[in-house]
């Protein structure tokens, strides 16, 4: 079966292609229980090769309609009911052979309730009863509710093999979900265009330096970092351009970091430097290395990147989230003032 049935997307495809996986499986390893209670019931050997003809060739049939369909997921749906139908007839045909029965009405509904829930459920339900009532008056209300040995034999394979598909399909889907959940998580901490830690990510972390500040007194502090004139950048060189120098320059704060630093972007063309254990000078030093850095190695729009920078040490008044950032970004508006590209305190 091909991976990618029609245009679907990834989601779709997986849930079409366990859907239909699930399908070939109920089919055929319930045609053995409902094969054996006809064969036992005395029903000529046509009957049986259509029970056969129906285990298999449908499954492929209902694969194939979703493959040419440019509606999959309702081409799937009404193929899911249309399974119910059939599982109503085979009910019928065996005179509602009790294990038999059970077996397709059980298979019947986990799928279409695991497919799409009660309301699924509750519409299969009814295709089910109407095929099977349709089917039995018109067999004239045959009966026979009392399984042989045999039968329950020939049921076997379905009680074993289902159980243990459904369990593997819903594994491999929860791994599916905790895999998309990390991508998620990872996604809510690290910036995808620059690595750097997103804001909520980066402000949890200044966050947790002020606790450390007000618990053990430890020094730190902030930079706070834009690029200059990066609307020039944008409006000159185009949007391409303005994101290839904020991936540059966020390389260029990762490369400035040391172990326990921590960077993130702050908006579109800032960024916040997280210093723990440095004191005002220190940070100032560094803060200059990094527009140097910058400057030397960054264009934008064929001339050297600048950055305007301003520092904030941790300290009295300046002990809680709001104060410090504040006073790194008055620091940076500074800068800015001053002509930019320059680093202010």
């Amino acid at each position: 079966m091909p991976d990618n049935p029609g245009n679907a997307g990834s989601s779709l495809a997986r849930f079409v292609r366990h859907t239909a996986l699930m399908r070939a499986l109920g089919f055929v390893a319930g045609a053995f229980g409902v094969a054996s209670s006809l064969a036992g019931q005395g029903h000529p050997a046509w009957v049986l090769a259509v029970v056969w003809l129906n285990a298999v060739c449908w499954p492929l049939l209902a694969w194939r309609l979703v493959d040419v369909s440019l509606q999959p997921l309702r081409t799937e749906y009404r193929s899911l009911l249309v399974d119910t139908g059939m599982a109503g007839f085979w009910m019928a045909m065996t005179g509602f052979d009790l294990v038999p029965t059970a077996m397709m009405l059980a298979m019947m509904m986990m799928d279409r309730l695991i497919a799409g829930g009660w309301g699924l459920a509750l519409r299969a339900f009814a295709t089910m009863a109407a095929a099977a009532l349709l089917t039995w008056i018109a067999r004239g209300f045959p009966f026979h509710p009392h399984t042989s040995f045999r039968t329950m034999l020939w049921c076997m394979p379905f009680f074993v093999l289902y159980p243990l598909a459904i369990g593997a399909v819903a594994w491999r889907l929860t791994e599916h979900v905790r895999v998309r959940k990390r991508e998620l998580e990872q996604d809510s901490r690290i910036d995808p265009q620059t690595g750097l830690a997103t804001r909520r990510q980066w402000q949890a972390q200044v966050a947790a330096e002020v606790r450390r500040y007000r618990r053990y007194g430890t020094v730190a502090s902030l930079m706070m970092v834009d690029i200059d004139h990066f609307k020039q950048v944008n409006d000159a060189a185009g949007h391409l351009a303005g994101d290839e120098v904020i991936r540059k320059v966020a390389a260029c704060v990762l490369d400035s970091l040391r172990g326990g630093d921590a960077a993130g972007r702050f908006g579109g063309d800032e960024f916040g430097v997280l210093l723990p254990g440095t004191a005002r000078e220190a940070a100032l030093d560094l803060a200059r290395r990094l527009a140097d850095a910058v400057r030397a190695c960054v264009l934008g729009g064929g001339r050297p990147v600048t950055l305007s920078i301003g520092v904030a040490q941790i300290g009295p008044g300046l002990d809680d989230f709001e104060a410090w950032t504040g006073a790194a970004d008055a620091a940076l508006y500074r800068a800015k003032l001053a002509g930019r590209d320059c680093v202010r305190d």
